[in-house]
């Protein structure tokens, strides 16, 4: 199978921040909005909520139309999770691969974003088992060296990463 690798997002360009599973931004908003303003000043990406973004128990339907608006909106050139969850596989079958497919766009999450992941996959587009929003960007005192070098080269760079060993 060939994979179509998504073009590259540019500073200035939007981001969609999604909640396709847990929706962990209702519960620790400060971490949220923190993560909101460390992803924007590391990429120059401008974040875009979707409206389940903070919404806790939305239902697989709800969570799956803000993925497809965010893969169908052309003005939309990369999505981010904000976390995992155990339930993601509920949404899988009311995504519409034709948006992914006509405007393919560099999406990263990880955990149970594995099943968008795989969609994605089974559709021919290449996607970046990665960090999230509340995890990996917006907690703690600063984002880790080695996730800000893994997240510009999903989202913006490209390239090619060295493995190092990221510490505690």
């Amino acid at each position: 199978m060939n994979l179509i690798s998504p073009p590259k997002a540019r500073p200035g360009d939007k981001i969609a921040v999604v909640s396709p599973s847990y929706a962990a931004p209702a519960v620790a908003p400060a971490v949220h909005e923190q993560a909101l303003e460390r992803l924007a000043a590391l990429t120059g990406l401008v974040p875009v909520e979707f409206p389940t973004t903070r919404r806790l128990n939305a239902s697989a339907r709800d969570r799956a139309d803000d993925l497809n608006a965010a893969f169908g909106d052309p003005d939309i050139r990369a999505v981010i999770s904000t976390l995992g969850g155990d339930d993601q596989i509920t949404v899988i079958p009311h995504l519409d691969p034709t948006l992914a497919a006509a405007d393919p766009k560099p999406f990263l999450g990880y955990s149970d974003n594995t099943n968008i992941l795989n969609f994605l996959w089974n559709n021919g587009i290449a996607g970046f088992y990665g960090g999230s929003t509340q995890v990996h960007i917006g907690s703690g005192p600063g984002v880790d060296h080695v996730h800000e070098l893994s997240m510009r080269a999903a989202l913006l760079d490209g390239g090619t990463l060295e493995l190092t060993e990221p510490g505690e």
